[in-house]
């Protein structure tokens, strides 16, 4: 019987494209990935990739044994999701990814809430970037992951991936105390114009969240720093009197020097959904995680309190 660890690798790589990248995808050495392409090529008696110039391809075979081993895959994760849907409680291990103020402002809070009402399920987690964490969960790789955008529309995502909107969160404008802006209770679009910002790094999804705040004006915002930590930008608020865009959620401590000024429109704010493979919709884990996640996202709202979320939890 052919094995499923070597399938999922071939799959991966008619995904990723390269050794490297299915390397990357599937959390193993590029070795690990030949290895194991080679293996499934010694089964089956023929050559499942081949050789162009310096990379490889599948071959026509190999081409084939993906198609139907990526339905097969699913199929099986499937039946073992079905399997532990009829026990109606939430058990086993899922791995959930994140980027950092999600893993911070909304997985965190919600571990305690899913040990008391789950004991049986254990939760694991890495942190990535959005982009690399939905490349992970359609390899198999992380079983659900947060991720966000600046759009108002759900995410464009594989047809294996479904996906539901945990929350909508806010950004505010951080800078110093000294600012010219600080005392305002809100400012505008117009307000910021040619003032100095401290931005995440070019081209990532933090860094089109920021230029799009300018673009109703036709410009582009005044970047002289760089970093990808919010941490970071608010040392560069408090050291050059720089402006950042941060959003609620998972929001470091601000020092005494800093403070926050609203913006006055409310559509400036990150969309944050809970992706898993549509395999895995079964899921009672799944389903408990994104109920946890969506209550902990309304205490910091402020829409909820804490103790009314636990008054609710399935457990009481």
């Amino acid at each position: 019987m052919i094995d499923t660890l070597a399938l999922r690798t071939l799959v991966a790589l008619d995904s990723a494209g390269s050794v490297t990248a299915t390397a990357d995808a599937l959390g193993y050495t590029s070795a690990a990935i030949s290895h194991q392409l080679q293996k499934l090529s010694r089964y089956l008696g023929a050559p499942v990739t081949e050789r162009t110039g310096r990379g490889i391809a599948l071959t026509p075979m190999g081409r084939e044994l993906s198609r139907r081993g990526a339905e097969l895959l699913q199929d099986l994760e499937s039946l073992e999701t079905d399997a532990r849907a009829r026990s109606g409680e939430p058990r086993g291990r899922i791995t959930v990814g994140g980027f950092s103020t999600g893993i911070r402002g909304v997985l965190v809070p919600s571990l305690p809430l899913l040990k008391d009402t789950a004991p049986e399920l254990t939760i694991t987690n890495i942190e990535e970037e959005p982009d690399e964490l939905i490349d992970m969960v359609t390899a198999g790789r992380i079983d659900a992951s947060l991720i966000f955008d600046w759009r108002e529309a759900p995410p464009q995502l594989p047809s294996t991936l479904k996906s539901e909107l945990i929350t909508v969160d806010r950004a505010d404008i951080v800078m110093h105390r000294d600012h010219h802006l600080a005392s305002r209770d809100r400012v505008s679009r117009q307000d910021l114009l040619g003032e100095v910002f401290v931005s995440a790094p070019r081209n990532g999804v933090c860094h089109r969240w920021l230029t799009a705040l300018f673009d109703p004006l036709n410009t582009e915002p005044r970047i002289e720093y760089w970093a990808m930590e919010y941490d970071t930008q608010i040392e560069f608020v408090r050291a050059v009197g720089a402006l950042a865009l941060v959003p609620r959620l998972g929001r470091p401590h601000l020092p005494d020097d800093v403070t926050v000024v609203e913006l006055d429109d409310p559509s400036i704010a990150r969309w944050i959904y809970l992706v898993w493979r549509a395999s895995m919709s079964a899921s009672p884990a799944i389903t408990l995680l994104l109920e946890q996640m969506r209550a902990v996202a309304e205490v910091a709202a402020g829409e909820v309190t804490a103790s009314e979320v636990a008054d609710a939890s399935p457990s009481k």
